[in-house]
């Protein structure tokens, strides 16, 4: 997906949700400032806050999320932008890395995921940079659920 997003120090569960539909996503623990709109423009990303008070960025896009529960906000975010995720792209990135996860086999995932797991699963992904494995377990059905009957959007 070629939309890629900053969030602020407030939006940090925004941040984890973009990711899990498949939006190349970045949190900035620091103070949204200035600098934070600079890095938003310097990287091509949509720079989402919660404050209200920021001010103009320039040429970078900024959208002020006002809703408070993250369900809301991302229903925001998509409306705000037009944008419908792609199901093919959901679970794609590392939760906690940003990175594209890479396939690797059941030999790999050995020993690094729960032997319940092992036994259990076939396919496996590996983030490159934090080595963290996933696979498609509850919360793959989870998330699932919860983006079907949770998340207010308008269909496109």
């Amino acid at each position: 997906m070629d939309v890629r997003f900053l969030c602020d120090c407030n939006l940090g569960k925004l941040a984890k949700w973009l990711r899990i539909l498949g939006y190349d996503t970045l949190w900035d623990r620091g103070d949204a400032g200035q600098g934070f709109l600079r890095n938003a423009g310097r990287e091509g990303r949509i720079a989402l806050t919660r404050k209200r008070n920021l001010g103009g960025g320039g040429s970078v896009r900024l959208i002020v999320v006002r809703t408070d529960r993250v369900e809301g906000q991302i229903g925001e975010i998509l409306e705000a932008l037009s944008m419908k995720p792609d199901p093919k792209e959901r679970l794609t990135l590392c939760l906690r890395c940003n990175a594209i996860l890479e396939a690797v086999t059941k030999e790999e995932a050995e020993g690094a995921v729960p032997a319940y797991v092992y036994q259990n699963s076939t396919y496996f992904r590996k983030c490159p940079i934090c080595g963290r494995i996933y696979w498609p377990g509850t919360h793959a059905r989870n998330v699932e659920e919860l983006l079907r009957m949770r998340i207010p959007t308008r269909p496109l």
